[in-house]
């Protein structure tokens, strides 16, 4: 009887251990005096008995004060807040990132991102999609040329640049930096070209069917009419320049066939051309651009020269 007490004892909660002690303990010397008529040894027995279970509840309450010391122990409080920092970094790493797109010559490249912007670049462009989970507006870099069809939810969508930003809700429009130039041209909707220099905030609007070039270390350009029904003409495989020079346009054309241009008069490098030339073939490229300047060209070496 007393070992089958001894095993119910164990079995009850922490929480209940004091009042079942004592209950047990009542229950046994009441049975031991009733015993201890048959058999004198009884006494000795209990006596034996109550002693362990005195030990028993004795080590289980240090046990419990030696859990609640090493909980608040500075060292142990320092590391479980060390584990929740941890934690918290690793979430933010994750939700909070960024994305490289790029493409090389001759290349064109359609991303769609998570708010199913579609997004295609051109040849020899980078497009850096920033993603933070404190960041209520949408940001990207952009570095070469993007045509964006940005799809409105509320929030801003914003392309910065070298040389400015370009700040929308949701339009379709293209994005071209190149040679120290910011282009931009709306197709739909409308846009805000900005450039912030020598303290001081320079926008503009741009709406459907405008388009206006923005020089290195200077303030966008006034909207212009496209005067483009096409544009932009690379997604067909042309190039579509605006106010560009012929040296900028040869260098569209190296990029996007992988050829090489020399310029041998230096007079025809700062010519201006807008117009739209076929950039799938060289040699009609070439045709179109030395019909526009008054100039010729011929291949000798790997090059086509224009003289």
């Amino acid at each position: 009887m007393f070992n089958f007490l001894f095993r119910l004892r164990h079995r009850k909660s922490s929480h209940d251990a004091n009042n079942l002690t004592r209950t047990t303990e009542n229950v046994m010397e009441s049975s031991a005096r009733r015993i201890h008529a048959v058999d004198p040894e009884t006494t000795e027995q209990w006596r034996r008995l109550k002693i362990t279970l005195e030990s028993k509840q004795s080590i289980s309450g240090e046990r419990s004060v030696i859990s609640r010391k090493i909980f608040f122990k500075p060292a142990f409080s320092f590391a479980v807040a060390c584990a929740v920092l941890i934690m918290v970094g690793v979430v933010w790493l994750h939700n909070s990132s960024s994305r490289i797109y790029e493409t090389a010559k001759g290349q064109h490249s359609t991303i769609t991102l998570q708010d199913s912007t579609e997004v295609t670049l051109n040849y020899m462009s980078e497009l850096k999609v920033n993603r933070s989970p404190f960041e209520k507006a949408r940001r990207v870099s952009l570095k070469g040329e993007a045509l964006f069809h940005v799809r409105k939810n509320g929030t801003p969508f914003i392309i910065s640049t070298d040389i400015g930003t370009v700040q929308v809700l949701g339009t379709q429009f293209n994005v071209r930096v190149r040679d120290e130039k910011m282009e931009v041209a709306v197709l739909s909707g409308s846009v805000q070209v900005s450039v912030f220099k020598n303290g001081k905030d320079s926008s503009i609007i741009l709406t459907r069917g405008q388009i206006s070039q923005c020089a290195k270390d200077d303030y966008p350009g006034l909207p212009a009419s496209l005067p483009f029904s096409d544009y932009p003409g690379w997604l067909q495989g042309k190039i579509t320049t605006y106010r560009s020079s012929l040296e900028s346009v040869c260098r569209d054309l190296e990029s996007q066939l992988d050829i090489k241009i020399k310029i041998e008069n230096p007079q025809l490098s700062a010519a201006t051309i807008t117009g739209t030339i076929n950039g799938q073939i060289p040699e009609n490229a070439l045709t179109t651009l030395v019909q526009v300047t008054g100039s010729k060209f011929r291949y000798e070496a790997g090059s086509y020269i224009i003289y």
